[in-house]
């Protein structure tokens, strides 16, 4: 089944039970729903085929998911809850570098939730494998951190939810240059929904989540307001196959991809 059309049927659970928080690293696997705090950031995780997915918390802001031979939903990741309308960086890597997830149906993006329900994720990574417009009703586009974004909305009725059986709407802004790194401008995608009568309750928990329904993968992400280490200058390289270096640019420049072997700052 196509991921997206899954996600419409089978909706995430992630908060749906609570864990007391934990001071160390923790590795979970054959939980179906698990959720807390870790070095101040929120995170949580939700599996049909837990024993087929391991999250693990890392230092800081960090996370990882491995999944092998998946056959069910799952989504993991940390943020903060509640969330707000920031500016976030998240750099993801899995077992080929700065890629699309290896295998199967599965994507990186800021997902969260309101009260009144709405779901929302903004789309940052997809495999290349997934169609993104399946059940979904374009309402327009907003450009934001140097890629146009295609906002959708779906409506879900009398649908599992993180409230129980529940009719609520789903929001989408999907890039059309997928990325694996990089800063998410969350306030540009809030009022781009606004805009095309999109509205927004309180905000509930925030994360930048790996999410996926098949296949095999691992994915390591860091999550912050700034990346966890110094970026390239104006004009430097910045990504590229076999690229080593920091894959951030440093402020008011963007990572611009020449080519699969080089990317360089530009203002």
């Amino acid at each position: 089944m196509n991921f997206l059309a899954c996600l419409l049927v089978f909706l995430s659970t992630a908060a749906a039970a609570a864990v007391s928080a934990l001071s160390k690293n923790d590795a979970r696997s054959g939980t179906a729903s698990i959720s807390g705090t870790n070095f101040g950031y929120y995170y949580t995780h939700s599996a049909e085929d837990g024993d087929a997915v391991t999250y693990t918390n890392l230092d800081n802001g960090k996370y990882s998911i491995q999944w092998n031979d998946n056959s069910g939903y799952f989504i993991g990741g940390k943020g903060w809850n509640p969330g707000s309308a920031q500016q976030i960086y998240f750099d993801f890597f899995d077992t080929t570098g700065h890629l699309a997830p290896p295998d199967g149906n599965n994507s990186l993006s800021i997902y969260g939730t309101t009260d009144p329900l709405v779901e929302y994720r903004i789309i940052e990574n997809l495999a290349s494998d997934v169609d993104p417009v399946l059940g979904l009703t374009l309402q327009g586009t907003v450009t934001s951190d140097s890629s146009v974004y295609n906002i959708y909305e779906t409506r879900r009725v009398n649908a599992t939810s993180i409230m129980g059986t529940a009719t609520f709407s789903q929001y989408w802004s999907i890039r059309q240059s997928t990325r694996s790194t990089g800063f998410v401008t969350i306030a540009n995608h809030f009022n781009a929904w606004a805009a095309v009568r999109m509205p927004l309750g309180a905000l509930g928990y925030q994360i930048v989540a790996t999410e996926g329904h098949s296949g095999s993968g691992f994915a390591e992400v860091y999550v912050g307001s700034q990346p966890a280490g110094p970026c390239a200058a104006e004009y430097a390289q910045c990504d590229g196959q076999g690229f080593t270096g920091p894959t951030c640019c440093v402020s008011d420049t963007t990572c611009v991809v020449s080519n699969q072997f080089f990317s360089q700052c530009f203002a």
